[in-house]
């Protein structure tokens, strides 16, 4: 016979939920510490291109930046599957355009006036009617204009184009040229925005308005009291989209003691559509393989890493497909280093990172610049706890340098030595999983650490090196460590003279991205030299390397952190080249 027991489940069922929330929590907690930092734009499943038929009429660039921008906004709400597509004069775009429809697999619909869109949108009912400003005022109340555009599904119209407007049927959904952005007016229409983006336009241009209203956020323009208020009210490790007027540390410094990253992002065209998400996975930048490394080679070791490549829309713009940088005939024989944004580009542009992926050349290195313009040593001192701040933000960089494989990291501190930068070493060593080291450069002079090493342990209890610039290729700059290609090559040849034959020098130069120069070596006539614009970029490094001693090899940074790695510990460094993949 069988025997049936009867059990009590009602103490076991408590136990039973409390096991799965205990497993479910910290799964949840980790996806919103490695959640994208940008936010989501959804795909359209079809694309219109709008024809500008004059890009220096701000007039109608601001009047097709928001019918872009709403007609993202309403494939984001699922009210629509079309997005827009601005012409642009770079031709980089095209490329890029080219790449997007292949990657989100998307129809094109064909080529229409703004006018054109404008009834087709009006229509649909994804415009409401039209928001009036002047364009003559070139001040904060464009930006509220765009803020209301959102709001109230208007397009941007300016008062020289509200005649057509009205003809067209549309009518008047507020009238920003009564009003004036202060406190009050942004208040009183905060409550209905996106508390975690902000995009900081210069009046006087279009660009990026098509981003702030599909993501029905706060635009502004200025460093002053109303600006600091808007960043009090933004959540902690948003994304501030643009750059700010006046000194680079006065705009940066604010956001930064606020726990929030500026993305320099002023000049991008687009955004609004390339930033549009895909399932699929992004390529991985190229990487050395440390054990094809000569360790018994017998050289003091010098790079060169390219300045500012935390500038996305340089990136977007010319640096990609320009001779003085990414597209240098040099590149590979240097071989070179930059400083770049593939965690931004991921997030914000796939078909731009591809460029980037597809473009690199052999033994170019990239660094990963910061994820994003802030002073770790500064990050969120004005918030209850920065340093819980700055590892989320490391724990979400992570997650996209996995995307990406990068294997460096860098970062400008405003004080390279600071208990603040010490700790920020750390954290990014914790966090930042699988990097060979990290490169830091301070505010002014970029140099400020002049080559000290800092070591710091990871996760797996491996010390991994945060290397400072030891020296700067700076137009005319007259400050320790740095020079013109001769001044520089004279520099590194004299410091390193005295190694030969014992510990090896391992120094890395950054290069200032904008310096110019003329080959001195070149028997030019002074009054020509005078004229000539002169090369920047890699071609300078190129010359500086020409004048360095047979002693001295230049390699890439990621080679110059393995070399680090393994005479300060080679049985760890051997470890780890042994039980890794690359």
């Amino acid at each position: 016979m069988c025997h049936i027991v009867k059990q009590n489940y009602s103490g076991l069922i408590p136990v039973f939920f409390l096991l799965i929330i205990l497993q479910v929590i910290p799964s949840l907690v980790t996806a919103q510490e490695t959640k994208p930092f940008w936010p989501l734009q959804k795909a359209p499943k079809y694309v219109v291109t709008c024809k500008i038929q004059n890009f220096s009429d701000v007039g109608e660039m601001n009047l097709a930046q928001s019918v872009s921008g709403l007609a993202a906004k309403s494939v984001n709400e699922g009210s629509s599957d079309e997005g827009v597509w601005l012409n642009c004069r770079n031709a980089n775009y095209k490329t890029y355009y080219q790449s997007l429809i292949k990657r989100i697999a998307a129809k094109e619909r064909g080529l229409f006036s703004v006018w054109e869109l404008v009834g087709r949108y009006q229509q649909r009912g994804i415009i409401d009617g039209y928001i009036l400003y002047d364009v003559n005022r070139r001040d904060n109340s464009i930006n509220l204009a765009t803020i209301y555009a959102s709001i109230k599904n208007g397009v941007l119209i300016d008062i020289s184009q509200e005649a057509t407007a009205i003809r067209k049927g549309l009518p008047k959904l507020y009238d920003a040229t009564k009003s004036t952005f202060d406190l009050k007016a942004f208040q009183s229409v905060s409550g209905q925005l996106n508390s975690n983006l902000l995009v900081v336009a210069n009046p006087r241009f279009s660009n990026n308005k098509d981003f702030a209203i599909a993501h029905k956020c706060a635009i502004y323009y200025g460093v002053d009291s109303l600006y600091l208020n808007i960043l009090n009210w933004i959540q902690p490790l948003s994304p501030i989209i643009g750059w700010n007027v006046g000194d680079e540390f006065k705009q940066i410094e604010p956001c930064t003691s606020r726990g929030l990253v500026n993305i320099p992002a002023d000049w991008c065209e687009n955004l609004a559509l390339l930033s549009a998400a895909s399932s699929r996975q992004p390529a991985k930048v190229k990487s050395i393989n440390p054990g094809l490394i000569n360790w018994q080679e017998d050289k003091n070791y010098e790079a060169f890493v390219m300045s500012d490549g935390d500038n996305l829309q340089w990136t977007f713009g010319s640096f990609i497909y320009s001779r003085d940088y990414w597209n240098n005939r040099a590149n590979a024989a240097i071989p070179m280093s930059f400083t770049a944004c593939p965690v931004n580009l991921v997030q914000a542009a796939d078909d731009v990172y591809d460029q980037l992926v597809q473009s690199q050349q052999a033994n170019v290195s990239v660094v990963e610049y910061g994820a994003g313009y802030f002073y770790p040593d500064l990050f969120g001192r004005k918030t209850k706890d920065g340093e819980k701040l700055l590892r989320t933000y490391a724990k979400k960089i992570n997650a996209q340098l996995k995307l990406t494989g990068v294997k460096v990291f860098g970062f400008i501190c405003k004080d390279i030595s600071s208990a603040g930068a010490l700790k920020a070493y750390q954290i990014y060593a914790e966090e930042l999983e699988g990097i060979t080291g990290i490169i830091a450069v301070q505010y002014s002079p970029y140099n400020g650490g002049h080559g000290k090493i800092f070591w710091v342990k990871n996760k797996d209890g491996i010390e991994i090196p945060v290397i400072t610039a030891k020296y700067q290729l700076w137009a005319n700059l007259k400050s320790n460590g740095s020079g013109n290609p001769v001044e520089l090559a004279d520099l590194i040849n004299q410091d390193d003279a005295p190694a030969v034959g014992k510990t090896k020098q391992l120094n890395w130069t950054i290069v200032h991205a904008w310096s110019q120069y003329y080959n001195e070596n070149e028997d030019v006539p002074n009054n020509e030299r005078v004229a000539m614009k002169g090369a920047r970029g890699v071609t300078p490094v190129k010359w500086t390397k020409q004048l360095l001693d047979k002693t001295v090899k230049v390699i890439s940074i990621e080679e110059l952190l393995w070399r680090l790695r393994m005479q300060h510990n080679s049985v760890d460094t051997k470890s780890v080249i042994d039980h890794s993949q690359f």
